[in-house]
């Protein structure tokens, strides 16, 4: 069955497809419909920031992608959390709520991208927020997206804070304001003691309206591309097949994995490759699923004693207590995702600027035969903020059930490695001060053995995770290598748009789903024909003139 009742077919309801629906349906006259692979998000494990850890780990609300095998990483797979269920990863992620730094957007503008510079971005963060603080040149104040502080009350963060200060950084009172680099208190997307995922902050208060429809468990087996324009898509579902037509536009917001295999499966991609897996070629673009990045790190973790950690509160009766209380109130412990410290440093002085994000957990996190554990100490988890290694995504087959290839290619730079080895170093250093005096902790990962360089380097190798950011298969540029303009629309095919990770031309400094959310409210006013917002030139940290004058 066919249906053209549709001027718009958004593909996916996660971080930016729940903003771009929502933001296209507050036109009465523009029909909208929004497919999602996964069902609900209407869950526990979803709704009570506390349990993060659970949906990560709850398979039937996650794609189940895993990388590699990884060539630099002794061929290991990674597993990839990328949620499927609406609100997308935003409904399952760690919930921190970082916007990136400044430079990484003038970066942008410098390679050809002006529009997205700093100051012209900062008008969408800016709209995309409530911040707790309330408003003030860099922050939002009546946005659907809420900025909590975490309260960070445990001894343990307030030793953290300390014992960076004595290796000689500062606390930043804002990290998403003026100043990105130093330790900060982290922020959260939490109201109310609620993630506040795009699904509850913007696609659910759209769903009332009647121009928007979201269908659910309806996974999209390709586009449907006719005389170079995309004309609707196909779907999968559990009654069978059905083909659905719009008459305006495609918008891809599948992440960037799912974004570029939808490509390659209706024949945008390498010519070479599609015909490896006999798909006739719509658009020849090389650069589909190329210039793949993610944040890999490592976790470096300390033993405390029971009492001076936050697992003496979570015991039977503190679990009891921690669900009671947010069941029926919305606070306490069942408000937090833990990671409520943190801090974005250099590890070497010739890093442009901070290079290495550290995410403070006051308990050591594991998991063992397939559980959750948690043992008195305490942990950092370091990411590499911008490297330099390249990875790619490509089609393992022409079946659209098929997992994609993905290959990150981790430490294949030099650099990267020899970052994460100085960032183990900088956590050690810091675990060091005298903050930490009389607390009797005892080096878990990597271990007190493992001191020269060579040996990290080979823990390294059996360790490296990631962030769970994958970026930049269908990047914006100018060059025969990008996929898509400065507006997200994909190269040779009308009708078609990427609004997703998928579409960085370089990764950003921080966590990705603050950026993926202004982006979707910046390329949504595009896809309207709204005028952008007027360029905000607010200072920040380290601007050149070049950034200042946006």
């Amino acid at each position: 069955m066919t249906r053209r009742n549709y001027d718009y077919i958004v593909v996916g309801a996660g971080s930016a497809g729940s903003v771009v629906a929502s933001r296209l349906s507050e036109d009465g006259d523009t029909r909208v419909l929004v497919v999602e692979a996964g069902g609900t998000d209407r869950r526990l494990i979803v709704q009570m920031p506390a349990a993060v850890p659970f949906a990560y780990m709850d398979q039937s609300i996650g794609w189940g992608y895993q990388s590699g095998p990884e060539p630099h990483l002794g061929g290991r797979t990674i597993d990839e959390k990328r949620g499927k269920l609406l609100g997308g990863t935003s409904s399952i992620n760690a919930m921190i709520a970082n916007r990136g730094n400044p430079r990484d957007y003038d970066g942008w503008a410098a390679l050809g991208l002006e529009s997205w510079s700093f100051a012209r971005c900062l008008p969408y963060f800016k709209k995309m927020e409530t911040f707790e603080d309330g408003p003030d040149h860099w922050r939002g104040g009546e946005g659907p997206l809420h900025f909590m502080r975490c309260r960070a009350a445990h001894s343990t963060y307030d030793r953290f804070l300390k014992a960076g200060e004595e290796a000689g950084f500062a606390i930043t009172p804002d990290h998403n304001g003026f100043k990105q680099e130093g330790l900060h208190v982290a922020q959260t997307f939490v109201r109310h003691g609620r993630r506040c995922s795009t699904a509850n902050a913007y696609l659910r208060p759209a769903m009332a309206r009647p121009n928007l429809h979201v269908r659910t468990r309806a996974h999209v087996e390709k586009l449907v591309i006719e005389g170079g324009r995309a004309r609707g898509v196909v779907l999968r579902m559990i009654g069978g097949r059905e083909e659905i037509r719009c008459e305006r536009e495609v918008i891809l917001c599948a992440g960037a994995f799912n974004s570029p295999q939808l490509l390659m499966l209706s024949g945008v991609g390498d010519a070479d490759h599609l015909r490896e897996h006999d798909i006739a070629c719509a658009a020849h673009l090389p650069g589909v699923g190329r210039n793949l990045e993610n944040h890999p790190g490592v976790n470096v973790q300390f033993a405390l004693p029971f009492e001076e950690s936050m697992v003496a509160a979570l015991g039977l009766a503190g679990r009891a207590r921690l669900g009671i209380e947010w069941l029926l109130f919305k606070r306490g412990l069942g408000t937090m995702n833990f990671f409520e410290t943190g801090a974005f440093l250099k590890t070497r002085p010739d890093a442009d600027y901070v290079n290495m994000q550290y995410e403070f957990l006051p308990l050591i996190r594991y998991v063992e035969n397939g559980k959750l554990k948690a043992t008195p100490g305490f942990q950092y988890w370091m990411d590499l903020s911008r490297p330099q290694s390249r990875g790619e995504v490509r089609l393992r087959s022409g079946d659209p059930s098929a997992h994609p290839s993905i290959v990150f290619h981790h430490l294949a730079e030099e650099q990267d490695a020899q970052d994460l080895v100085d960032g183990i170093k900088l956590a050690r250093e810091m675990a060091s001060r005298p903050a930490w005096k009389g607390a009797d902790r005892n080096e878990v990962l990597p271990g007190r053995d493992v001191r020269s360089d060579a040996d990290l380097r080979r823990w390294i190798v059996s360790n490296t995770g990631t962030s769970y950011h994958p970026s930049g298969t269908c990047r914006m540029g100018h060059d025969e290598m990008a996929v898509v303009d400065e507006q997200g629309r994909v190269r040779g095919i009308e009708g078609l748009r990427c609004v997703d990770a998928s579409i960085m031309p370089r990764t950003v400094t921080g966590n990705l789903n603050a950026p993926i959310i202004m982006m979707a409210e910046k390329i949504a006013d595009c896809v309207r024909e709204r005028p952008a917002l007027p360029a905000d030139h607010a200072p920040y940290h380290g601007q050149s003139s070049q950034g200042a004058d946006g």
